[in-house]
């Protein structure tokens, strides 16, 4: 990596997460490709195809700096679950790796207080996506530019149950939560839907 490099960073991450992520990823023949917005993931990670070739590690280009950085120590859990473990599973492998990387960094202050309370909770039972899990996922978002309240959006689990709502072109119902997503009835076509908590929606006139 260059000073150049570097430079990029700081662009996507807090200041004083830079050195070390900086040394991190200068650790390992590992390629890191910021990229377009994909609605389904955040990151992902790619083993070498060959034994010279390098690790491929994608990030979002759109998220917030905590998330992002969040994002990239996912991945290279998994850089490290495979070199270690030849692990690409959300297994005890990555989740021992992912864990460590995270505790290194909270040592660093990088994380406001609200997110360094959510990733303490986190570790104590590491999901495979943020998304799964919701405090983490919600305490993200606050940092967003373009926050779902900011555009007149409501979180699904803040909307009471029985409430019309719109969600893309579709009118909907939220019904009862079943285990970790709630259950939602398509006004049109009476179709039920298993929807995450934090699906944006904005209520129905």
């Amino acid at each position: 990596m260059t000073l150049k490099d570097k430079d990029i960073l700081r662009s996507y991450i807090p200041e004083n997460a830079v050195e070390m992520t900086y040394n991190l990823i200068a650790s390992y023949p590992v390629r890191v490709d910021i990229v377009r917005s994909r609605k389904r993931i955040h990151g992902s990670y790619r083993k070498p195809r060959n034994p010279v070739n390098y690790h491929l590690i994608t990030v979002n280009y759109d998220l917030n700096p905590y998330a992002f950085l969040i994002t990239l120590l996912h991945e290279f859990a998994h850089l490290q679950a495979w070199i270690n473990h030849k692990s690409l599973e959300h297994g005890n492998a990555w989740k021992n790796c992912f864990a460590t990387l995270l505790k290194q960094f909270i040592a660093l202050n990088v994380f406001p207080d609200d997110v360094q309370y959510a990733l303490e909770k986190h570790i104590q039972n590491v999901k495979s996506s943020d998304f799964l899990d919701v405090f983490l996922t919600k305490t993200l978002q606050k940092y967003d530019k373009n926050s779902f309240a900011s555009q007149g959006l409501t979180a699904l689990e803040d909307v009471p149950e029985n409430t019309v709502f719109s969600f893309g072109n579709k009118k909907m119902e939220k019904q009862k939560l079943i285990r970790k997503y709630y259950l939602c009835k398509e006004l049109k076509t009476n179709k039920l839907y298993r929807c995450h908590p934090l699906m944006q929606v904005s209520l129905a006139e």
